[in-house]
């Protein structure tokens, strides 16, 4: 069998293989191999029913800045530039969906941030993001006006980019594309990566009992790929905190997507209510907020890997102490921690999330989903002693490690585009500029 590559992609959710398709449409790298540890694509947090099926262009996420909003937004446009002029009609509506999408604010404080956000000069990235108060939001979603106190402050920011996207059918188009353009490329699954090291020449992998030679190596695992950024010594003052969660479910009681105000300084997704891409007849509400000792949810054999990516030592400590003496951050963990309790959990749910967006919801018309959700790999920034929002991207001498929490699901054509430029220059090769550009680069 081959053994040598010229680019070996660690991973095969969507980042790993919206990089397969890059490198395979936009360069002349021909010896591209990816492998996936598990037996088919896309199974862990890029399956539909582990993440919240948003496409995030940064409009309604209120604990982004003006400047992570506009690359994000820049991002999400080239992600629809791919499924709108590569895809056919049939494959896009399959994987991506127009959908109604707002944030909501309740009561005096939220409303009131709310009002900061529109003032704040968004409108200059989000021109057709829209102000509206309870008599349109009831128009727009009557069940979450319906039945609520008629003292109670209410406010929307209605965006006009609403999608929900079904990432696990975008991986495998990644790969049936990759694949077309690429009679070189390999995809290899049930593969499992427990190390690599430098040689002269590059570097070697060993995979599946394998020695796999390759000029460069890309490593887009997730929590995971701190885990090997730190085998060669690059932990960039990073550590992990393990954020995993599920989502509440009852039947359809929402038009399109309801988002809640989040902080501005803490990363996690506040509780959202939406539909299912997959299933029409559900409203989804999440996710929850766990902090799992684990690398990817589900496998406790992933905790001795989570505690060497942890990496405790006193930068560490430090940054742990502070994130847990944060009232906000400890607030929402320890509320979240309830919500998966038998016989209380549910109630707790309904009255400090649920009840919030749909006021009329009862118990009885929820059920909880321990199944749903993955683990977002939220990143500790030692040298700030807090947690970073947003992704982070390692570079160096023939090496990525791709660390994507929300929204990387989002931005994954655009980081493949970073990381295929990145490749080309160090493999002496051109990335094709204007191919792209035609192809991808649109406006909305």
């Amino acid at each position: 069998m081959e053994k040598n590559f010229d680019v070996i992609i660690v991973g095969g959710g969507v980042t790993g293989t919206s990089l397969l398709y890059m490198l395979s449409r936009y360069t002349k790298i021909r010896r591209v191999l990816l492998l996936e540890k598990y037996g088919s694509m896309a199974s862990l947090n890029s399956n539909s029913r582990s993440n919240s099926q948003t496409l995030h262009f940064g409009d309604i996420e209120t604990n982004y800045t003006l400047d992570k909003s506009k690359k994000v937004k820049e991002y999400a446009e080239y992600l629809l530039g791919y499924t709108r002029n590569v895809l056919d009609r049939g494959e896009s509506r399959r994987i991506i969906r127009k959908c109604q999408k707002m944030v909501l604010g309740v009561g005096h404080e939220e409303v009131e941030a709310l009002e900061r956000i529109y003032g704040s000069g968004i409108l200059d990235i989000f021109p057709g993001l829209k102000r509206i108060e309870r008599r349109e939001i009831a128009k727009i979603e009557p069940k979450v006006i319906e039945g609520r106190k008629g003292n109670e402050r209410v406010l929307a920011l209605l965006s006009d980019k609403g999608y929900m996207v079904d990432f696990g059918r975008l991986a495998g188009t990644f790969i049936d594309k990759a694949r077309r353009y690429n009679r070189g490329v390999r995809v290899d699954t049930g593969v499992e990566v427990k190390k690599a090291r430098r040689t002269n020449d590059g570097y070697v992998v060993h995979a599946g009992g394998r020695e796999l030679i390759s000029k460069f190596v890309v490593f887009a695992t997730g929590s995971y790929s701190l885990h090997f950024a730190k085998m060669f010594g690059y932990d960039e003052n990073l550590s992990i905190l393990s954020i995993g969660g599920g989502f509440y479910f009852s039947k359809r009681m929402l038009r399109g997507k309801v988002y809640r105000v989040q902080h501005g300084h803490i990363p996690f997704a506040a509780i959202h209510a939406d539909p299912d891409i997959n299933n029409g007849s559900v409203t989804r509400f999440g996710p929850t907020v766990t902090v799992p000792p684990v690398l990817e949810k589900g496998h406790l054999g992933t905790l001795p890997d989570y505690v060497r990516s942890f990496d405790i030592d006193l930068q560490t400590a430090i940054s742990l102490k502070r994130i847990l003496l944060n009232k906000d951050i400890m607030r929402i963990i320890r509320r979240n921690m309830s919500y998966g309790l038998p016989i209380v959990g549910k109630g707790l749910f309904l009255k400090n999330e649920a009840s919030k967006i749909i006021p009329t919801i009862k118990a009885g018309d929820l059920w909880l989903d321990k199944s749903t959700g993955g683990i977002r790999p939220q990143i500790i920034d030692k040298t700030k002693h807090f947690l970073a929002l947003g992704e982070a991207k390692i570079q160096r001498e023939g090496l990525i490690f791709n660390i994507t929490p929300s929204p990387g699901a989002s931005s994954c054509v655009g980081s493949a585009l970073e990381d295929a430029r990145y490749i080309s220059k160090y493999l002496g090769t051109d990335f094709n500029e204007g191919l792209f550009n035609k192809e991808i680069a649109t406006k909305d």
